[in-house]
């Protein structure tokens, strides 16, 4: 292991720095990961093991993780550092960063970003200091990303001056709800709204489930846990049914909307407005994704220099199949990484610190929501596949649960389907950037952000459908790694041809299921895309003025390694317009690959990068000094019953073995 960190030739430091925000803010992370790794009602402490942990000790452990959270939180008067603490946690563990992100991510924004001045000074304090505990209840037992399809109603009683909610049927109760079934006291709630007999849409509304003393379910609420589930044990996901519940006309969110007491309805001046809050959800879930999935990564990648096979018994990192499933993945973790910066940056524009500017806002809502939404989607998918990737990359060790990377697998489904599958967000996506097609090509119409958005190059739509195929010649494809903007005009090129070519089938006839699954592609692609060329404009430069050159270097190397995956991945795009030809793609193959054995002994530097201490990956295969057979064999004789006779050897082993 020494050896292997000794090839890196670069500075694993100052790598380390870039992937935590920089020197003070790595400085940080490692004293809260101090603070953290000795605290028994924060991290399980030896003998313990955490993968052990029966779903009735995950759920306590994790409650209890969020309460001591709380009191530290109030205990440090370093907020940055009570800060830093809880994203510890939240790494340390993925059931604790769920029900917190509930909390905070789901039912705080949507107070936040939806609640009137009055209501968010009302409800934020007791949110933020967590006198209420509250959830999001959105998905429906029938119903999850068809919204419109939602059943739960809201309406409004004039003479009471209160809305009923109910769930008129069974498929109307709200279901997969984190923290419901036996934790939360609160929820927001969105419901098919009706004032004076007149359909009003859908509006949230805040609703109480259980008393803040008893932790009694509150008249007219009934809510329990969903049962048995393939991952998240620690989170109580739940069910909610309203029977004529009734709240205050000043707890329906009123930012965007308000009802007089008159019964005057004033909507929103776009109903769309009313889903701006998922942005922040699909932007977090990303952060979350690149969290859990380093870690696997991390695990592989040690455990595959250290384990040796084959007649000259080396490792087997050196196989072509190995070095060349783990490198795209390393390289992916750090091209989201960088990006979560800017995107970042764009919703500060979209919420302007908490003071949206209703124009604004509009505006700029439909370019994030497509980012976001194609991001959640393709980082969902293409992690699931990195994930599956560790752990058969850990051979016979792949189905053993100290390998960590089975626990993160029984995690990840939620990513993957928790609101639905992705398909119709991915539809979305590639509906927006076909509007936008065809306004340009129409009208010569672009929109005016205040960042640069994400489909930028449909400026360009009518001068790249004129160019009939790629001018770079195969044998000089490896310019790409040298220039990143001839790779990224290409793909470019690309993306317009097929929005042009589904636009076009539509108008002849074809239905949008039609065209759904060719949607959905170029949707994907308009995601890894984005992620390249963000990466290729911070990483393209000679030097990056915030990097040392060394991290510079090895991070322009990256980009270039995830364009050429990209190219490759997604080659069927450019081939059924024409655009590429096999010769290109097989020189790119033959590119990818030579770059990713030129990268093979960068691995270790590079998941060293991540700084993620033992204590946090859980895993003795992937020890940091590399000593994973001592560590694996020890974290086995610590486990309940593995040496001795069992239980049941008098009634079902006896029998059969002592019949003198």
């Amino acid at each position: 292991m020494t050896r292997e960190r000794q090839a890196a030739d670069f500075n694993i430091e100052e790598v380390a720095k870039f992937w935590a925000g920089g020197q003070d803010k790595l400085a940080l992370k490692r004293k809260a990961y101090a603070l953290i790794q000795t605290d028994p009602e924060l991290v399980v402490q030896p003998p313990r093991n955490f993968l052990e942990l029966s779903r009735e000790e995950m759920r306590e452990f994790t409650m209890g993780q969020v309460c001591r959270m709380a009191e530290v939180t109030r205990q440090l008067e370093d907020k940055t550092l009570a800060s830093e603490v809880l994203r510890a946690v939240d790494i340390y563990s993925e059931s604790f960063s769920m029900r917190i992100g509930v909390h905070t991510l789901l039912f705080r924004n949507v107070v936040s970003m939806l609640g009137n001045d009055d209501q968010k000074k009302h409800w934020m304090p007791l949110v933020d200091d967590m006198r209420i505990i509250g959830c999001f209840a959105m998905t429906e037992l029938g119903h999850s990303s068809a919204l419109r399809g939602l059943e739960t109603t809201a309406t409004y009683d004039m003479e009471a001056d209160e809305f009923i909610i109910e769930s008129p049927t069974i498929t109307s109760s709200k279901w997969w709800i984190g923290m419901a079934g036996h934790t939360a006291t609160h929820t927001v709630v969105i419901a098919q709204t009706t004032v004076q007999g007149k359909h009003c849409g859908l509006n949230w509304f805040i609703v109480q489930l259980r008393d803040l003393k008893t932790g009694e379910l509150m008249p007219n609420v009934m809510a329990g846990d969903v049962g048995s589930k393939v991952g998240h044990q620690g989170v109580d996901n739940g069910w909610i049914q309203f029977r004529k519940t009734r709240v205050p006309r000043s707890q329906m969110l009123s930012k965007w909307v308000q009802l007089e007491r008159n019964g005057t309805f004033h909507p929103a001046p776009n109903p769309a407005v009313m889903y701006g809050t998922l942005i922040p959800e699909r932007i977090g879930l990303v952060v979350t994704m690149i969290q859990m999935v380093s870690q696997s990564v991390t695990i592989a990648t040690r455990y595959g220099v250290v384990r040796r096979q084959g007649h000259k018994n080396q490792q087997i990192m050196d196989y072509q199949s190995h070095y060349t499933q783990l490198l795209p993945a390393v390289s992916f973790m750090y091209m989201v990484k960088a990006s979560f910066e800017t995107l970042d940056d764009q919703f500060a524009v979209l919420t302007s610190g908490g003071n949206m500017d209703e124009a604004t806002y509009l505006n700029h809502m439909g370019d994030l929501h497509a980012l976001s939404a194609a991001l959640k989607s393709m980082v969902g998918w293409h992690c699931s596949d990195i994930l599956e990737t560790c752990r058969r990359s850990m051979g016979g060790h792949a189905y053993s649960a100290y390998n960590a990377i089975g626990h993160t697998l029984g995690d990840w489904g939620v990513f993957t389907t928790g609101g639905g599958d992705h398909y119709p967000l991915l539809q979305q996506t590639a509906r927006v950037l076909r509007l936008r097609l065809v306004q340009q090509l129409d009208r010569g119409i672009s929109p005016k952000f205040k960042f640069k958005s994400s489909a930028h190059f449909i400026q360009h739509a009518k001068k790249y459908l004129a160019v009939s195929q790629w001018d770079v010649d195969p044998a000089h494809l490896q310019d790409c790694l040298k220039d990143f903007s001839i790779l990224t005009q290409a793909l470019h090129i690309i993306i317009i041809k097929r929005l042009h070519t589904i636009e076009q089938a539509v108008k002849k006839g074809a239905s949008e299921d039609d065209m759904l699954m060719d949607s959905v592609r170029v949707a994907e692609l308009f995601a890894a895309l984005f992620l390249f060329e963000d990466n290729a404009e911070r990483f393209g430069r000679t030097k990056p003025h915030t990097l040392e050159a060394s991290a510079a270097s090895i991070l322009h190397r990256l980009t270039g390694l995830w364009g050429l995956y990209v190219l490759i991945k997604y080659a069927d795009q450019g081939i059924r317009e024409h655009f590429l030809h096999a010769n290109h793609v097989n020189a790119a193959d033959q590119l990818y690959k030579k770059l990713c054995k030129d990268l093979r002994y960068q691995l270790i530097g590079l998941t060293d990068g991540f700084d993620y201490p033992d204590f946090l990956l859980k895993s003795p295969l992937g020890k940091h000094n590399g000593d994973i057979y001592t560590a694996y064999f020890e974290t086995v004789l610590q486990a309940p019953n593995v040496v001795g006779v069992p239980a049941y050897f008098e009634r079902y082993i006896k029998p059969l073995t002592d019949r003198s």
